[in-house]
């Protein structure tokens, strides 16, 4: 079992954490404290594996409580600015997970951490996990939670992403293909602009679906791996 602690002042990132921490039961939590101080309460009481610690934070950042952090455990940085990456590796840090990220990206840094570990503790299987119904996208300074379920289909614009439901739509800075891999199986690739949920189709044309109100084109380049899926789902 491999013994974690988050230390981050955002409610959002310590949840997603957390809820991505019990999706493997090769992982333990044993503490969530928002600030460097309580983590470092922490460690001196219980055994740690794993730190997920975030940089930026009040009263003492991340890099600094490291550096005064005698005995430490291995480290993961969770951040949302790319440019303290090098500082982080300098100290040694196993990896560095800028924010939002996904399941998948926590997935890869996890593994790296086993790597390190003891023998004894086997590599995590992607598809050891179940895959999730929800995403953590950014909107504006926040993180928001997109229910997946609830989705209908969503839309590409350059460097952007919408996320369409029934009566709401979100924003986020992504692009569909970094978005592509982390979905569900019931997800797919229609075209260059758009990605549907297989259960909010309708009907199906050789040259379009239809969701609710809206028909959305089906490009040539994705044609036949959506029929595939459709024939043959997951």
């Amino acid at each position: 079992m491999i013994r974690c602690l988050i230390v981050d002042d955002e409610p959002y990132a310590r949840k997603l954490l957390e809820e991505f921490i019990q999706k493997l039961p090769e992982l333990t939590l044993v503490g969530t404290p928002a600030d460097a101080l309580s983590a470092r309460s922490i460690l001196s009481k219980q055994k740690v594996d794993v730190l997920f610690l975030d940089i930026q934070m009040p009263d003492l950042t991340g890099i600094d409580f490291l550096k005064s952090t005698a005995h430490r455990p291995l480290v993961i940085f969770t951040t949302a600015f790319a440019e303290y990456a090098l500082e982080g590796f300098e100290l040694d840090a196993v990896d560095y997970l800028l924010k939002p990220f996904d399941f998948n990206r926590f997935l890869k840094a996890v593994n790296k951490i086993t790597e390190r570990l003891p023998a004894g503790i086997n590599r995590i299987e992607k598809d050891s996990a179940p895959e999730r119904d929800f995403l953590f996208v950014k909107d504006g300074y926040k993180l928001v939670k997109i229910d997946l379920k609830s989705v209908l289909y969503i839309k590409g614009s350059r460097e952007y992403v919408t996320f369409m439901s029934e009566n709401s739509k979100v924003m986020s800075l992504l692009s569909l293909k970094d978005l592509e891999d982390e979905l569900p199986s019931d997800f797919v690739r229609i075209h260059h602009s758009f990605i549907v949920r297989i259960d909010a189709i309708q009907s199906i044309s050789k040259e379009e679906v239809t969701i609710g109100d809206e028909s959305l084109p089906i490009g040539a380049t994705y044609k036949k791996g959506f029929f595939q899926k459709i024939e043959r789902p997951n």
